[in-house]
């Protein structure tokens, strides 16, 4: 084998590995930033420990994840969703400690991507009776 003939091939690899890594880091790039388009509008909590949150889903495609709910108390419980484009879907849960009508409860909802969000939840007297 010639340089050149070397060279060229080194050039060839070169540029596949250089299109490989584009490739992914945009696939990468773009599955944080799909992510980030499902959010929190509103939540409820009742006087049981239960609660309802509303997500948003603002897409370009369906939301499939798990959410970590938790109170300032340390007790934490963990969320599934499922939320088609331009959807709103409740999601419903309990954290086993009562809340009193007329306060502000913190709850601090953390993604699977790292990002926290702290919902201020309205208090009512049966979040079941509640729909987003």
């Amino acid at each position: 084998m010639s340089s050149l003939e070397v060279a060229f091939l080194l050039g060839v690899i070169l540029l596949v590995a250089v299109l490989t890594g584009w490739w992914l880091f945009s696939t990468f790039s773009a599955g944080v930033r799909e992510f980030t388009q499902a959010y929190p509008v509103s939540a409820y909590v009742d006087s049981d420990g239960d609660f309802l949150i509303c997500v948003l889903n603002a897409g370009p495609h369906d939301f499939y994840g798990r959410w970590v709910v938790s109170l300032g108390s340390g007790r934490s419980v963990e969320i599934s969703l499922n939320v088609p484009v331009g959807k709103t879907v409740g999601v419903r849960g309990s954290l086993g400690e009562a809340f009193t009508p007329g306060t502000t409860p913190a709850l601090i909802l953390t993604t699977g991507g790292g990002s926290s969000y702290v919902l201020y939840p309205v208090v009512v007297p049966d979040v079941s009776k509640v729909d987003c």
